[in-house]
């Protein structure tokens, strides 16, 4: 691959990618978990009335096929609302079913074959990104956003135009930060004027952002000072890449406490994979991750 050439398989990232005596170990740990799960009927549990989010980053031309069949298989048993739906199903305590949200992260180009597959099995999906790099054509630049930001090969990145298609289709834009700079690493007064840039930018574009996502998704990543100054902006939602899903069964919910949970997938993952860590959330679901884990508090 030439340096400047933009990739458009995850079959590049993959040679790109470093630690592949890890991943292996990591499938065959994978698979001995699956096995488990099939042996002991875990599957079932996926039916237990949640709201589970699951965002991704990338659907890859060679990733498409898998997307679509895992979209199938949770269309089975699943129903798919809108990230704005499910909030608000949580907040007022009418998790009935098991719910999927869709969301995905960063505004790379190829969501907008993953929002082909979504809307074929109408869900919806909250595409959260950051406004520097919406339209960056200078692969220059893109390179080195993908490098110091994402820490990947170089990816081509969705156009205003794309973003406005995906509005038109149904699907929501939240903010993911201005330059995808990582929370914990800035002042308060940092992340509040970064916050507000793409705020403001992302509200002249597409309307009113109700949805935040903060860069690098765990626990040590955010604080407790960034999550209430987003949530008295008039946000509905925060959200970070930690695993887990939700449950309410208590009543209405105040939503300037709740701090919501997400599953990744990578497309490319064998779907067995997928469904343990979809079963695992399950196993593991508790009232009280709906709110700032203690790290936070």
């Amino acid at each position: 691959m030439k340096d400047t050439i933009l990739i458009d398989s995850y079959a590049q990232i993959k040679h790109n990618q470093n630690g592949k005596f890890r991943a292996a170990v990591r499938s065959s740990v994978l698979d001995l978990l699956s096995i488990k799960h099939r042996i002991l009927g875990h599957e079932k549990d996926l039916k237990t009335p949640r709201i589970q989010f699951l965002y991704f980053h990338h659907i890859f031309k060679d990733e498409l096929k898998n997307f679509e069949n895992l979209l199938e298989y949770l269309s089975k048993d699943h129903v798919f609302i809108s990230h704005s739906e499910a909030v608000d199903r949580l907040l007022t305590d009418r998790v009935d079913k098991p719910y999927i949200a869709w969301s995905s992260d960063d505004g790379i180009q190829n969501n907008m074959l993953a929002a082909k597959a979504l809307n074929k099995y109408g869900a919806s999906c909250c595409f959260y990104i950051n406004p520097a790099s919406i339209g960056l054509t200078d692969v220059e630049k893109i390179k080195h956003f993908c490098r110091e930001k994402l820490e990947m090969p170089p990816v081509a990145f969705l156009s205003w135009n794309e973003v406005e298609l995906l509005q038109r289709q149904g699907h929501e834009i939240g903010n993911h930060t201005f330059k995808h700079d990582m929370v914990s690493q800035l002042t308060q007064e940092q992340f509040e004027e970064d916050f507000l840039k793409a705020d403001t930018i992302l509200t002249q574009k597409c309307g009113p952002i109700k949805h935040f996502a903060y860069t690098y998704g765990r626990f040590e990543n955010f604080t407790k000072p960034a999550f209430k100054f987003v949530m008295n902006n008039g946000y509905q939602s925060c959200i970070s890449a930690s695993r887990g899903c939700h449950i309410n069964g208590k009543g209405m919910l105040n939503k300037n406490k709740v701090f919501l949970r997400r599953d990744q997938i990578i497309a490319d993952w064998n779907l067995s994979h997928i469904k343990h860590f979809l079963i695992k959330g399950v196993q593991e679901l508790d009232y009280n991750t709906n709110f700032l884990p203690k790290s936070l508090d």
